[in-house]
């Protein structure tokens, strides 16, 4: 076992008992500060008689015996602790199914891990009175043939098409609803839901869209042509892409973790998944004041 330097909760925190309620615990294995917080969220939840079950990776590491894979956590608890930061609560997200996700930033911006590890021991106590909101965030589901086998992928933050390391500009084509929009000569084509348009899409040029808009961001990366601009559309539509490529393969990514090779002769369908996520909400934060306070908007001006 792994002998971490374990941070204490407030002490002065009096919970309520866990009764059948469970928690699931996935933790960043890579990110010693989320470990410490696992071992000491762990054992607050030993003293109190709460059940719980962790990750195996994580539990491996803490020693925890109550184990299980990520694929099968959200069917072994009623919430999810997500212990990293937005990459973490992606990776939790794919498997989440219905079970919310209470997301605990240890990373960088910080934008779909709503809470500080000062919050947790209070939220949890919220929780387990059932007294907290969850937003509800839509899901890209991607959908290709590869030879005689359907894949469908879904994501939370976005699907990208892209030339990944092949060095020739391939031509991206993009339909919605059928109808052609345009060839795009680009490095690839971001599809982005209203939850990813503060990622991949936003650093190449996108909108920066309000999480709870019901649309779709299309960002071309680097176009060839400077009048090729992002379009916004409902997230009724289904759009398709194709490539056309020298190299007949690119690289299909969804939330920067599943990626599936491609060939020019397949056709990719993104639409919005009937499976959205729900994220438990953090009623003590602004959207508008996350984006001052990681952009640092207006700072020059603040005395």
């Amino acid at each position: 076992m792994l002998k971490l330097r374990v941070e204490k909760p407030n002490d002065k925190i009096q919970p309520a008992r866990g009764g059948d309620m469970k928690f699931g615990l996935s933790i960043n294995t890579a990110r010693e500060s989320a470990l410490r917080a696992g071992e000491a969220l762990t054992q607050w939840f030993k003293e109190r008689g709460i059940a719980y079950i962790v990750e195996k990776d994580a539990a491996k590491i803490l020693g925890e015996i109550e184990r299980c894979k990520i694929e099968t956590l959200s069917e072994n608890c009623d919430v999810i602790i997500s212990l990293g930061g937005d990459g973490t609560l992606l990776r939790v997200a794919r498997y989440a199914n219905a079970t919310p996700i209470l997301g605990v930033n240890f990373g960088r911006l910080g934008f779909l891990a709503e809470f500080s590890i000062e919050e947790l021991y209070p939220v949890i106590e919220r929780v387990l009175k059932n007294n907290f909101k969850t937003e509800t965030r839509t899901r890209l589901e991607a959908c290709v043939k590869v030879g005689k086998k359907e894949h469908k992928i879904t994501a939370l933050n976005d699907v990208i098409a892209e030339r990944g390391g092949f060095p020739r500009l391939p031509v991206i084509s993009l339909k919605i609803d059928g109808h052609l929009v345009s060839h795009y000569k680009a490095d690839g084509l971001i599809i982005s839901t209203s939850t990813g348009s503060t990622a991949y899409s936003m650093s190449a040029g996108g909108p920066i869209i309000v999480p709870k808009s019901k649309v779709f961001v299309i960002t071309p990366i680097c176009p060839h042509v400077l009048t090729t601009r992002p379009i916004v559309v409902s997230d009724d539509k289904e759009l398709e892409i194709s490539i056309e490529s020298m190299d007949e393969r690119f690289m299909l990514n969804c939330d920067g973790s599943q990626q599936i090779e491609l060939t020019a002769k397949d056709r990719v369908r993104v639409y919005k998944s009937e499976k959205p996520v729900y994220i438990i909400e953090n009623e003590k934060r602004n959207y508008y004041d996350v984006l001052r306070t990681k952009f640092l908007w207006g700072k020059d001006y603040e005395k």
